[in-house]
């Protein structure tokens, strides 16, 4: 370990090159999320070799960011097999196989993980990816997970906020103590530290929180889809807010991007109008730019896609994309 690694800077992580090549006041980017696959007729979800070069074509193609679910327990009853691999050793490998796209966890559960963990987890994936890592948590939705690690669901709001402030604690400081419900850290640290002064957090879904409390402790928020005139509203909100809350740095002006999932089944004909899946659409690629751009006029600065739901073949999707939708929304700096 070298000293570097275990010194804090006072860098403002929105500066970090996975950030900023992610999000931009007044630009619409594209991330492109895992497991690729989640049906058995469309082959192994666990082919890691598929993956990276999918994860490579992504960033040749400009998608700004990959993004790795946490899905600690199979449970059949939600659908999908979700996630696979480790989030943290899965992103990992994907970092040694690219060079420039950021990686993100969209997101940690935050609940079920040690605090201590996973800010020594996520500084170590943000100084071995260079910057590019992009640390989304939240609060959990499968109740199978809770039992399992002996957690009450109904008490994941509290248990979010108080680890949240324990990972925090551990990749600000060095060699100050905390005490918590779980535990006492005492003449100890975590290391490394991250590049900048923490890791960029990205707070996604509610996270069992006010709007506010996601404005005031997240760098960005990543939301689910809504009705177009709600998540006008929402996002207007959530700048009314950022406005409000303290902000690392002296900026006058505070920038954290308001971002957002969905899937799609991208249809074989380009002009095919909408036509609602769980959380998104099955359209075609003309009919996906004219809503992004929609998406980018109420204030969207990032849409993570989905296209495990598509029947198409995977590699034939991303591609489509790359070559029809994502120049209209490319990657920015970096």
């Amino acid at each position: 370990m070298t000293s570097s690694s275990c010194a804090l800077s006072d860098g403002d992580p929105r500066q970090l090159p996975g950030f900023r090549r992610t999000f931009g006041e007044g630009h619409l980017t594209l991330g492109l999320g895992f497991p690729l696959r989640t049906r058995a007729d469309q082959g192994d979800p666990s082919d890691i070799g598929e993956q990276v070069e999918i994860a490579r074509a992504a960033e040749a193609g400009g998608f700004a960011a990959l993004y790795a679910r946490d899905i600690p327990l199979r449970v059949p009853s939600f659908g999908d097999v979700g996630q696979i691999y480790d989030p943290w050793v899965f992103l990992t490998y994907v970092a040694a196989h690219t060079s420039r796209i950021a990686l993100g966890t969209a997101a940690v559960v935050l609940p079920v993980r040690h605090p201590l963990h996973v800010a020594k987890s996520a500084a170590s994936l943000d100084r071995l990816s260079g910057g590019r890592f992009l640390l989304g948590v939240a609060s959990g939705d499968r109740p199978e997970e809770f039992r399992a690690f002996g957690l009450e669901q109904g008490q994941r709001g509290e248990i979010f906020r108080e680890n949240l402030s324990v990972m925090t604690h551990a990749l600000t400081t060095e060699m100050r103590g905390i005490r918590w419900s779980g535990g006492w850290m005492h003449s100890a640290d975590v290391v490394p530290k991250p590049t900048a002064s923490s890791v960029p957090l990205i707070m996604t879904g509610s996270c069992q929180q006010n709007i506010g409390f996601l404005a005031e402790h997240g760098d960005g928020w990543m939301t689910y889809p809504r009705d177009f005139d709600a998540q006008r509203r929402t996002a207007a909100r959530w700048r009314e807010l950022v406005g409000r809350s303290p902000v690392r740095g002296d900026d006058d002006e505070v920038f954290k991007p308001f971002a957002q999932s969905l899937q799609i089944d991208l249809a074989d004909d380009p002009d095919e109008a909408a036509s609602p899946i769980d959380f998104g659409f099955r359209i075609g690629h003309r009919r996906l730019v004219d809503h992004l751009g929609d998406l980018r006029g109420i204030g969207v600065n990032h849409v993570l896609v989905g296209v495990g739901a598509s029947r198409r073949p995977i590699r034939e999707v991303v591609h489509e994309l790359a070559d029809h939708v994502v120049p209209h929304f490319p990657a920015l700096a970096h």
